[in-house]
């Protein structure tokens, strides 16, 4: 691998990263930017102290600095695995198949059985699947791919708690905390465009719509 593939981890596309994605999409969509630290008064009553009414904000700015290192990851693995790919192809074997089919692939041995009868020509393709399989797990191990696919893991663990199982679960004291939670909900659990007009999400769209122009009297 390049040795200069790190230091372009820093500038990668948001596109990599589903979760950030939908985030960014979401705050374009809306008709002012909405930011943890927004301008809206807080709910909550004026004794409680400034740290208290900006926590969200503060969850805010950590959970988005683990998307950004997520997203690092995942180019890392893409760079990793694109560079295996060149030098090893998939870890599969082509599928007997009569003249003028589709060639089909298999990278199990479970699929190798269902398209080809017992014998010789099934214990083969079984053997030779099993070595391509063992010398991609070896390369993926030498060239980093193993250990990069793990941090990404890692990581994305580490984004779902801190926005599930921190943010949204945080109490939320100002409207500007309430429309950040509702946006990294959508962000995090919204299965994807095809769902924007299905209920619940397109109800929690115009939610946060509602919020990020919401002025208190």
């Amino acid at each position: 691998m390049d040795k200069h593939d790190d230091a372009h981890a820093a500038g990668i596309s948001a596109a990599r990263s589903p979760t950030r994605r939908r985030m960014l999409t979401l705050l374009a969509s809306l008709p002012a930017v909405a930011t943890p630290k927004s301008s809206v008064r807080p709910l909550a009553h004026s004794s409680e102290s400034e740290a208290e009414a900006d926590s969200i904000s503060d969850l805010f700015v950590a959970f988005e600095a683990l998307l950004i290192k997520h997203e690092a990851s995942l180019w890392r693995c893409d760079r990793l695995e694109a560079w295996l790919l060149a030098e090893l192809d998939h870890p599969r074997v082509q599928l007997p198949t009569p003249a003028g089919i589709p060639i089909g692939y298999a990278a199990d041995a479970d699929t190798i059985a269902q398209h080809v009868l017992p014998g010789r020509r099934r214990h083969r393709l079984q053997q030779v699947l099993l070595r391509r399989q063992q010398r991609w797990i070896r390369g993926a191990r030498a060239c980093g791919l193993t250990k990069a696919q793990e941090q990404e893991a890692a990581l994305d663990t580490a984004v779902r708690e801190a926005a599930a199982a921190t943010l949204i679960a945080a109490p939320a004291r100002t409207v500007g905390g309430i429309r950040t939670k509702l946006l990294v909900l959508l962000a995090m659990q919204e299965p994807g465009e095809a769902f924007h007009d299905c209920s619940p999400w397109r109800e929690l769209r115009l939610l946060l719509t509602a919020l990020n122009t919401f002025v208190e009297p």
